[in-house]
């Protein structure tokens, strides 16, 4: 319309509040305190049923920079220093300071648990600004229970993160509203603060800079000035907006690899695998939350202007344009290099804003109904576009899927079932909305129409949240049942000496995590075949001809000496005696055995095997045998196995030990053996081996792919036979030894 036909309306003036005693204010404080309390009740006792971390490389990480700001207060991963990212690991050094590590854990989950559910406070705080008591309770119970908040049980960033995001929102739309100097240096502060708080909250210095323009943009002057503009004018505008959002798009490539990347080629995958995540924050909130939110940003028809509403607006429509950009940006830096995900977590930050939205929508019982059918058609696009990942049992990156995922695992609920719940809830909570509108109903009616979608809603929410804890309680519980009581077995006898952990052909490396996460002690990780990998500093330490270890250019100087070594038995085989023994779950319901070494001084090897994986078979490289230390001759026992796999030949060497590249090779061939591995037959040769340090080499002629055989195996290796070395001093009895060759 013009501005002749509706007149221009004044922002409102509040009047004056009245004063209010201490007691009215504890009063009014107490159902507030009190949900918050009995939701950290509720989240403490999750976090007690989540037994040990399984998020990794994330909690592994963070524990290791958090453990090392407390000991030395520096960060650093596995001893090298490490730049600090985020002040969540801060927050928890001093947790770690306890020595116990299971009640350091247990500390630290407490603590992560208040910390979240905080978030709470500032949003209630924030919907009082636009909304009554009633329904700021409602927005911030809302903000508070969303499936993401089973976070709270995990060592991840998102614990302090959600919080302050709500806290920046707050203080931003404050400093717009009060316009004093304590508010925006609030502001200023708290956002200058947040990208150290964690990176990715580099959004909100950009979500101030959009509220500043969007409350400019909606001003009493801008509309006046509007007013007069004509098409060319508006054109101009968008001309300059573009501009400018080019400028600054080639500045941040220049400086920006990744920004450049998604830019330049993969603009539709951040669109797409943008909606992705806001589908699974849509579905994690009940649909209606979103849809209502948005519908929120735009004012109703005839709507009196309010400046505290206005200011609301500019805000979230900041916030959710910024963390949208930021997650389907990153989604898709992710897809190009690691792996397509769908990245919810970075997009929760929002979920404060769009149910304080939604406050408001049933508050005033009313939305823009052009706005209201924009929001409905994006969530329909979201629930019919998304893929719910109901084939897992959880999904780390988008809990909001969790609800649906738990539905298939107990009621057998497909995505088609899923879909359509989906489809009717968001029909029946528009169709109420508008009907509201629109018809003549009595407000007692509307107001039962609207407390009847928020307690729904927040029954959805608890129930996702449930969902969540339950799926990630269950993941907790499998990897304690890999690790096997004690957690702890190598600080109860290493008691913070030194410890290396040194493995071979690794697969899974989750038990290894698990270890290191439980016993202090373990201060190096290391393989003989780099495959085991961070986080931190991991790969291959240099060895001698006489199995010395040392991570220097000069063995005679190594550069660390440890007191213990973990060895993944039996390919590494440390000089010592044996300090413990420790049974894990090595998969396919086998028990594989770590043996903890007191080692000798300088740190050295008895023997080690190379090239084959975790479950026996050789690979590509074939596989190798060094043998450093012996004293008098003795006996090498090869077992060779092609199970139900076609018959090959196979070569077989026994040689003496030189150094290639400071690692242990084949040198002068004592024997040469040539024979065939048969099909179902396990073939053992009994090999005498010398009083001087020697090597084994066994190479299968005719390797396969499993998956190229028989494409019904998923199997993608190259593999060879199983191989497996065993050395004994003496001929054991019945065992014949090999005489050909």
């Amino acid at each position: 319309m013009s501005m002749v036909a509706t007149p221009r309306r004044v922002e409102e003036t509040r009047l004056p509040r009245p004063s209010r005693t201490f007691a009215d204010r504890l009063l009014t404080a107490v159902p507030l305190a009190s949900i918050y309390l009995w939701l950290c009740i509720v989240y403490a006792f999750e976090a007690w049923r989540h037994v040990t971390p399984w998020l990794f490389t994330d909690e592994l990480e963070t524990t290791q920079i958090s453990r090392s700001i407390a000991a030395t207060g520096h960060a650093a991963r596995r001893g090298a220093p490490y730049p600090l990212h985020s002040l969540y690991p801060v927050m928890l050094a001093p947790v770690w300071l306890i020595h116990d590590v299971a009640t350091a854990y247990s500390g630290v989950k407490y603590l992560d648990v208040f910390v979240m559910t905080s978030v709470i406070f500032p949003t209630y705080f924030l919907a009082r600004l636009v909304v009554r008591r009633g329904w700021a309770l409602f927005a911030a119970v809302g903000a508070a229970v969303i499936p993401s908040l089973a976070y709270s049980s995990w060592i991840v960033e998102e614990t302090l993160a959600y919080p302050y995001v709500a806290l920046c929102f707050l203080l931003i739309t404050k400093a717009l509203i009060e316009k004093s100097r304590g508010w925006i240096i609030g502001a200023i502060v708290t956002s200058l603060v947040a990208p150290f708080v964690r990176s990715e909250l580099i959004v909100i210095p950009i979500v101030v800079v959009f509220a500043l323009f969007f409350a400019a943009w909606t001003s009493a002057w801008a509309n006046s000035r509007r007013a007069s503009w004509s098409w060319g004018d508006y054109i101009g505008f968008v001309v300059l907006v573009a501009g400018v959002i080019i400028t600054v798009s080639g500045i941040a490539s220049h400086h920006s690899q990744p920004w450049y990347g998604v830019t330049t080629y993969w603009k539709h995958r951040a669109f797409v695998l943008g909606d992705w995540a806001a589908g699974a924050l849509a579905i994690g909130l009940g649909v209606i939350p979103l849809v209502f939110g948005l519908a929120a940003l735009v004012p109703a028809h005839s709507e009196e202007r309010q400046r505290t509403v206005r200011m609301f607006r500019c805000v979230s429509a900041a916030g959710i344009i910024g963390f949208g950009l930021y997650t389907g940006m990153k989604a898709a830096y992710l897809q190009a290099y690691f792996a397509t995900r769908v990245e919810e977590r970075n997009l929760i930050y929002i979920a404060p804003l769009l149910f304080i939205g939604t406050a408001l929508v049933f508050e005033r019982r009313r939305a823009n109904l052009v706005a209201l059918a924009a929001a409905t058609a994006y969530g329909f696009y979201l629930v019919v576009g998304t893929p719910f990942q109901m084939g897992v049992q959880l999904y780390s990156d988008a809990l909001g899927f969790s609800i649906l995922q738990q539905a298939n695992r107990y009621y057998e609920w497909t995505p088609v079932t899923a879909q359509w719940l989906l489809i009717g809830i968001l029909a029946v909570g528009v169709a109420l909305l508008v009907a509201a509108t629109l018809l003549p109903w009595s407000g007692t009616v509307v107001t039962g129409i609207a407390a009847a979608l928020a307690v729904g809603i927040l029954a959805w929410n608890v129930t996702g949240e449930i969902s969540a804890a339950s799926g990630t309680v269950s993941i907790s519980r499998q990897l304690a049942a890999t690790l096997r009581h004690p957690f702890t077995w190598v600080d109860h006898v290493a008691r913070g000496k030194p410890t290396l952990y040194l493995a071979q052909g690794v697969a899974d490396p989750n038990p290894e995590w698990e270890l290191e996460f439980w016993n202090r002690s373990i201060v190096t990780v290391d393989s003989l075949d780099a495959t085991l990998g961070g986080p931190g500093p991991s790969g291959t330490p240099n060895i001698t001809a006489d199995g010395r270890v040392y991570w220097s250019v000069n063995p005679n100087a190594p550069g660390r000496v440890y007191d213990y070594a973990v060895e993944d038995w039996p390919c590494v085989d440390f000089a010592g005696p044996v300090a413990a023994v420790h049974f894990y779950n090595g998969g396919a319901a086998t028990l594989k055995e770590w043996k903890l070494i007191k080692l000798t001084k300088p740190n050295r090897l008895r023997a080690e095997c190379s090239g084959i994986y975790a479950d026996g078979w050789s690979g590509p490289n074939d596989s190798t045998y060094f043998r450093f230390i012996a004293s008098k001759p003795g006996w090498l026992r090869i077992r060779i196995s092609r199970e139900n796999w076609p018959s090959t030949p196979v070569h077989l060497q026994l040689a003496s030990i030189v150094t290639k590249f400071k690692q242990p090779a084949l040198g002068r061939v004592f024997r040469d053996l040539r024979f065939d591995a048969k099909r179902l037959k396990t073939k053992v040769i009994w090999l005498r081996t010398p009083r001087t340090a020697f090597g084994a080499r066994v190479v299968i002629v005719d390797k396969f792919i499993p998956r190229d055989v028989d494409p019904r195996l998923t199997d993608p290796r190259t593999l060879g036979a199983h191989v497996d070395y065993r050395f004994f001093t003496k001929l054991p009895r019945g065992a014949t030894p090999h005489t050909g060759g």
